[in-house]
């Protein structure tokens, strides 16, 4: 996978773009199975999501998230909303040209902890995908930002614990966002849903 990288440095803020392309048009075929960490037990009346499903905007997908080595846990994640929005929202921020010319999107999600461990502060693995095939992961902003203003889970993000997230991803000139990619694991077994 080819990767680029575009840095903006702001001073309230600190914006990333980046992407990823298969360098096919067409995603790989999933493999429709569930994949869990090794140790990992499925919580009682949780039924986990298959790879590669595509999924309706508002519509629930359920997997399993590792952070690292400290901790995993199935969560439920809903695309509530993807919304266009516009650069002169990014006014206060220092970007280069390139990334001037990019299209913003806000997608919204909500997250539920269904256990065991808690989660407090991850990042989910979230991407868009555009219409050249490359995968964009959300943008890192620090600071406040009014109209995105949540990306990562609460700092207490305990089993049964809900959450609302909102993530910032910045479409480069020319290309538009074609689904929501919740990747778990391996590129062809991603969650996808379709705004």
């Amino acid at each position: 996978m080819r990767t680029r990288r575009i840095a903006a440095v702001v001073a309230a803020a600190a914006l990333v773009l980046g992407g990823c392309s298969s360098g096919s048009e067409d995603k790989p075929k999933a493999s429709k199975e569930t994949t869990t960490p090794a140790g990992f037990d499925v919580p009682p009346g949780v039924k986990l999501t298959a790879g590669g499903t595509r999924l309706d905007e508002g519509k629930p997908a359920t997997v399993v998230h590792q952070v690292g080595d400290r901790a995993a846990s199935a969560v439920t994640v809903r695309v509530v909303k993807v919304k266009k929005g516009s650069i002169k929202d990014f006014r206060f921020f220092s970007l280069d040209a390139e990334t001037r010319r990019s299209t913003p999107y806000y997608v919204t999600v909500k997250v539920t902890n269904d256990g065991p461990a808690g989660l407090g502060g991850a990042a989910l693995p979230l991407f868009v995908r555009d219409d050249s095939n490359t995968q964009l992961p959300a943008n890192d902003i620090v600071g406040t930002f009014k109209p995105c203003p949540r990306s990562t889970l609460p700092k207490s993000f305990l089993p049964g614990a809900s959450a609302r997230l909102c993530l910032v991803y910045l479409v480069p000139k020319g290309r538009s966002l074609v689904s929501v990619d919740l990747q778990t694991g391996a590129a062809k077994d991603a969650i996808t849903w379709r705004p």
